[in-house]
């Protein structure tokens, strides 16, 4: 039941960012005991300094500890984008013209949305996986 509860409170934290996160985004925390992994669609429709984004993240991480080494990675459409935005300001932006964007980095403590999108308005398909070094 502790889990439940953590999991229902999360999406209001993310939720508090502004960063415009659909409420039914799934929610990871870490420490990851397992990659993340999460296929989609979307339909670019929310011009952005990104592409032209879907209307909600695909995947809300929360680091619970002071950082996280992780391994992003997104396979799809061609002209693919990737908008990782997290606290203070954090905003962070990847393009793959070929289908494939590998972003690996270090996340300090917080909550971090991920939103793909197209370099134009193209219905994009995406494969997102985040590991934890």
């Amino acid at each position: 039941m502790t889990s439940l509860l953590k999991f229902v409170a999360l999406p209001a934290a993310a939720l508090a960012l502004g960063a415009g996160v659909a409420s039914a985004q799934p929610v990871a925390q870490t420490p990851l005991s397992q990659p993340v992994q999460i296929s989609g669609s979307v339909t670019p429709s929310r011009p952005s300094n990104c592409g032209v984004l879907g209307d909600g993240a695909v995947q809300v991480l929360q680091v619970t500890q002071d950082f996280a080494a992780v391994d992003v990675a997104v396979n799809g459409t061609s002209g693919l984008t990737l908008l990782i935005q997290g606290n203070n300001g954090f905003s962070e932006c990847h393009t793959g013209g070929g289908g494939t964007i590998n972003a690996p980095g270090l996340l300090n403590r917080g909550t971090y949305s991920f939103f793909v999108g197209n370099s134009g308005s193209a219905p994009t398909n995406y494969n997102l996986t985040i590991r934890e070094n």
